[in-house]
């Protein structure tokens, strides 16, 4: 290299890792404001789509075009995912409820990755921008640079951190402030990438991903054995665990996208870079003929699933695939089956099918093909035309997991279960508001018992005297734990009295002293357990357990403690909140 050459190189190095840098404290800045109410969430997951897909996409095209001219150029790309990243938050109130649907992460990420070779081949001029064999050597170039670019940094940390366990042996520290520090760990990352990324640019001429799409193309035959297999066997062993089963379609459209991948890593970017043996010639055509069969396989049992169902947002995502994978599979299959240049034809209908997977993806986080919203509409009309019944509704994915859409849909499906007199629905409307979890909503919750209720309230103490409990107070209490109450009363105390009171008092200061009260009771080893219960205004109970605030234990005192709070020996004291004190111990709700 001359001179000249070195001082160009140089500065490219330079100027791409400070790009790298000034990338990665965007970064930084947006994840210390995360959670501090600085800037709503749309906007800031605006702010990170902005700054992840224009960095990525300077950084891809700062080598062959040069930095300024590839920030511009990467508008073209990044502003489109920005409003694409708008669109689809404002669905999801907070609108970070977004990340928790992978289907929507892929659909963005997918739509960023197709485009960026055809930004990359526009940028470099390499020749047409719809060119099959400029489209193929940009995106496998710009995906082992990143690659490369990327395990250089992990080597970077690892080496970084060797020499920091290295240099506390001699009590030296100054590395320890770089891994304590977030925003030099995110700085030192931009900078070594963007640098990384300028080295490798610069020996592109002996960096090459062909080794590695020869290396694919050697699975090609092993995949086809696989997928020949599966067909003969699947006559023999039934349809029964595949059709029905979402799982099932989703192996089936991987293993079509796998093959779909192999075929065009072994026709190449053109006829002189293709396969030459006959026998991976061979493979790759028997391969493209039988592609449509798994993913007929696929559809068919994704149909059975939405037939059953109704659509949700996997399915239709599923659906969406499965849809572009036929429109491969079928396009493979006639011209390979056509014959001639069917090789030719392959590599110009793959270049029609980016564009179309281009378009899919787009639509996918736009109004027109709201998967929420059309989900929605599918399970509140399985219940409106008595095709679902509650159990068969997801409910607890509506309330939490469906956006605005989902909200609407709850909406309708109480206005219906109202008119029907539903009350089970209503229920479990009420009960998927109340839980957090999808694992408590599923599981059963028992009502109580007609015969349990009158029998506690007979049984059960309460003080002060003069303080009563009424069937009513007990209403909408789970039948378990009625029964674990009813079960304490049972057990006798020394003196013969039932093992179990409730003592009312202003415990909580939420709810007035009416309202709420703590029940103490003997478990099955003879101690003294409690339980504070509490109803709001809008009448919703609320069960949590009660002990000692000084130990920060649930209550698990001898039964003398029981028998001073049935002889009134106790006192509401202040403990933060009110507490009952009995015999020197405090009972307060646990938070």
């Amino acid at each position: 290299m001359t001179d000249l050459d070195v001082a160009v190189a140089i500065r490219d190095r330079l100027a791409q890792a400070v790009a790298g840098t000034l990338a990665a404290l965007a970064l930084w800045a947006l994840a210390e404001v995360w959670g501090r109410d600085i800037l709503p969430e749309r906007v800031w997951l605006c702010l990170l789509s902005l700054v992840l897909v224009h960095a990525g996409a300077t950084l891809a095209l700062a080598g062959p075009v040069g930095l300024v001219r590839g920030s511009v150029i990467s508008l073209w790309l990044s502003l489109p995912a920005t409003l694409l990243t708008w669109s689809v938050a404002g669905r999801f109130e907070p609108a970070s409820r977004l990340l928790q649907h992978p289907q929507l992460v892929l659909a963005l990420v997918g739509f960023v990755f197709i485009a960026l070779p055809f930004l990359v081949v526009r940028a470099e001029g390499r020749g047409r921008m719809f060119d099959y064999a400029s489209l193929f050597a940009a995106t496998w170039e710009t995906a082992l640079r990143f690659v490369l670019a990327w395990v250089f940094v992990g080597l970077f940390w690892g080496v970084l951190l060797l020499s920091d366990a290295l240099l506390d042996l001699v009590g030296v520290g100054v590395i320890d402030l770089i891994l304590e520090e977030a925003v030099l760990f995110y700085a030192l990352s931009g900078a070594v990438l963007g640098f990384a990324l300028a080295v490798i640019h610069e020996v592109r001429g002996r960096v090459s991903p062909y080794p590695v799409l020869r290396l694919l193309r050697l699975l090609l035959p092993v995949l086809l054995s696989v997928m020949a297999l599966f067909l003969a066997a699947l006559p023999l062993r039934g349809l029964n665990a595949l059709f029905g089963d979402l799982s099932s379609a989703m192996i089936l459209l991987a293993t079509a996208a796998a093959a779909i991948t192999l075929i065009s890593t072994a026709l190449d970017r053109d006829e002189a870079h293709a396969v030459a043996s006959p026998g991976l010639r061979a493979s790759t055509r028997a391969l493209a003929i039988l592609l449509p069969l798994p993913i007929a396989l696929a559809i068919w049992a994704l149909g059975i699933r939405v037939i059953g169902y109704g659509w949700t947002p996997a399915r239709l995502f599923a659906a969406l695939s499965a849809g572009l994978m036929a429109i491969y599979g079928l396009g493979y299959c006639l011209l390979a089956l056509r014959g001639g240049d069917w090789t030719a034809r392959l590599r110009r209908f793959n270049v029609t099918m980016a564009v179309l997977l281009l378009v899919a993806a787009a639509l996918w986080l736009t109004p027109l093909l709201d998967s929420l919203r059309i989900s929605t509409a599918s399970q509140v009309a399985r219940y409106a035309d008595a095709r679902a019944g509650r159990a068969e509704l997801p409910i607890w994915e509506m309330t939490h997991d469906w956006g605005h859409a989902g909200q609407v849909g709850l909406a309708q499906l109480r206005a219906l279960a109202v008119a029907r007199e539903d009350a089970g629905l209503i229920r479990a409307l009420d009960r998927a508001r109340e839980v957090d979890s999808r694992y408590l909503f599923e599981t059963p919750e028992l009502s109580p018992n007609a015969d349990l209720v009158p029998e506690l309230v007979a049984r059960m103490q309460v003080r002060p005297i003069g303080a009563v409990l009424s069937e009513a107070e007990l209403g909408g209490l789970p039948q378990h734990q009625l029964q674990i109450w009813r079960d304490g009363c049972a057990r006798p105390l020394p003196d013969g009295r039932p093992g179990c009171v409730l003592m009312r008092g202003a415990f909580s200061p939420v709810a007035p002293a009416g309202d709420q009260a703590i029940v103490l009771y003997l478990d099955e080893l003879g101690l003294v357990r409690a339980t504070h219960l509490r109803r709001n205004a809008a009448g919703d109970l609320f069960l949590r357990p009660a002990g000692d605030p000084r130990q920060g234990d649930e209550l698990a005192a001898e039964q003398l403690l029981l028998m001073q709070a049935l002889d009134g020996e106790f006192a509401i004291v202040p403990s933060g909140q009110q507490a009952l004190a009995i015999g020197g111990v405090l009972i307060s709700p646990r938070d």
